[in-house]
């Protein structure tokens, strides 16, 4: 088995052209046709288990390639590989792979399940006293009668540190538009199989109980980062409500996770890309409030009426996904994550030797207990103290979601599904008493005069949070 450590930056086609013209990369070192089958079994039993197998030709070579997918898949990707030449388009399953463990009971045989055909320009640099290889993809992916065309920038360490592929990919962003990527080709396939996404919700995590809080933090962050480039990239291409609300959510989730993992995050690189998070998630929330006025809205002349601010808050927010400062923001945060000094600082030494299940309690303590000192007389709170309470219940959410797989066996996990529902049913209640205070603020005395639905909600919201409290916490 070998491994490789790259970069994926996502690149329009016509920057492709510019960045070769630019000379950053050095002399081009060839260009090369890639013909690549991927295959699985019918129902994605190497998918499931986190492999992927190709055949690709390459010049007048048939290479076989497994690949293990990255847990986060974003930005950085640090994958197992194995990998050698075969004499047919059928895959070859024996001991120099893991491939015999995954289908040894496998109902049915593989299957090709797409194509991708690559033209690839190959570079290498030099830089950072690190060896970079370079690959300028400009692809398609086909499966039936579907086909997505992408381009992007591999940079593949070869030797070195991981840090010159950050800066190697500033000195790109410098030149043309260039997103930190965090889809492989593979997955780009394999999405072609599915339904066009409207949006794009948060994935499950499968934390281990075996993993230390440092590389848990780091599986959570990445999959926030992931969860948002997918949405934002749907948004740089077509107006979706839904992919605004998903994208919000996952820098809401990015946030709360910085406050989840607080003891190990102590750094100024984190406070500073917390406060450009918070200022982004505020371009989201101006399109995504006036959404839900339009969906609450009781007339038709009420929602032509909030239209036009609707359509300029989504000129801004499209104004704001297309800055470079906002590319930059998600290229530092990746780097961050993977590299950041935060991850070896002696002031946490403790606090990373922690076993995940200790850490991950005593995190839950305490989101849980702001919402039980934040919410005692519900009923009474002005809408901002009620609002405070409701960003207090969404990071405990996210705390459960996080941290759910160290707790997803027996007791613990009855306990766990009673907790989340309780828990779903105040956040939603509360998201209901929110959508009424934004609506009378953004109307003003236009708004519609909703006392009756507001007493509702405020009784049901006060036995709501009863409830939760009154659960066990499965976290013992």
């Amino acid at each position: 088995m070998g491994s490789e450590v790259e970069l994926k930056l996502e690149i329009a086609g016509e920057a492709a052209d510019e960045l070769e013209r630019a000379g950053l990369l050095g002399a081009n070192l060839g260009h090369a046709l890639l013909h690549a089958t991927y295959y699985d079994t019918p129902d994605r039993r190497l998918r499931r288990r986190g492999l992927t197998l190709r055949i690709r030709r390459e010049g007048k070579r048939l290479v076989q390639t497994v690949k293990t997918a990255h847990p986060a898949a974003a930005g950085l990707f640090d994958r197992g590989e194995w990998e050698f030449t075969v004499p047919h388009w059928r895959p070859v399953i024996d001991e120099r792979t893991p491939l015999g463990r995954a289908l040894a009971d496998a109902p049915a045989p593989l299957e090709a399940q797409f194509e991708l055909v690559v033209h690839r320009d190959s570079f290498t640099v030099e830089a950072d006293d690190s060896t970079i290889a370079v690959a300028l993809d400009r692809g398609t992916a086909r499966a039936m009668d579907r086909s997505a065309a992408f381009c992007e920038v591999e940079l593949e360490l070869s030797a070195g540190q991981p840090a010159a592929l950050f800066a190697l990919a500033r000195r790109i962003e410098a030149l043309i538009p260039a997103r930190i990527g965090v889809l492989s080709k593979a997955e780009r396939g394999f999405r072609l199989l599915g339904e066009l996404r409207r949006a794009e919700k948060a994935g499950a995590l499968r934390l281990e109980a075996r993993q230390p809080p440092v590389a848990a933090c780091a599986e959570v962050l990445g999959a926030c980062l992931r969860q948002y480039r997918l949405n934002e990239t749907i948004l740089l291409s077509r107006r979706e409500s839904g992919a605004v609300h998903q994208a919000r959510v996952a820098l809401r989730r990015l946030r709360s996770a910085r406050t989840i993992f607080a003891d190990l995050l102590g750094d100024a690189e984190s406070l500073r890309m917390d406060a450009a998070l918070r200022d982004l998630a505020g371009a989201y929330g101006a399109a995504r409030d006036l959404d839900v006025l339009i969906r609450r809205s009781p007339t038709a002349a009420a929602r032509a009426a909030l239209a036009a601010p609707r359509d300029a808050a989504y000129r801004d927010l499209a104004v704001r996904l297309n800055a470079g400062p906002t590319r930059r923001l998600l290229l530092d945060l990746a780097e961050w994550i993977a590299l950041g000094g935060w991850r070896e600082n002696p002031a946490t030494a403790e606090m990373r030797a922690m076993p995940l299940a200790t850490f991950a309690a005593r995190a839950l303590d305490r989101r849980l207990r702001r919402v039980r000192k934040h919410g005692r007389h519900l009923a009474e709170l002005d809408d901002a103290a009620r609002h405070d309470l409701r960003k207090d219940t969404k990071k405990l959410r996210y705390a459960v979601d996080f941290f759910t797989a160290l707790w997803s066996r027996g007791i613990p996990a009855r306990r766990r599904r009673k907790f989340l529902a309780a828990l779903e049913d105040l956040q939603h209640l509360l998201g209901e008493l929110n959508d009424l205070a934004v609506e009378a603020l953004t109307l003003g005395p236009t708004a519609p005069i909703r006392t009756d639905e507001r007493d509702k909600l405020l009784r049901k919201a006060s036995e709501a949070r009863r409830e939760l409290l009154a659960c066990e916490p499965f976290w013992g």
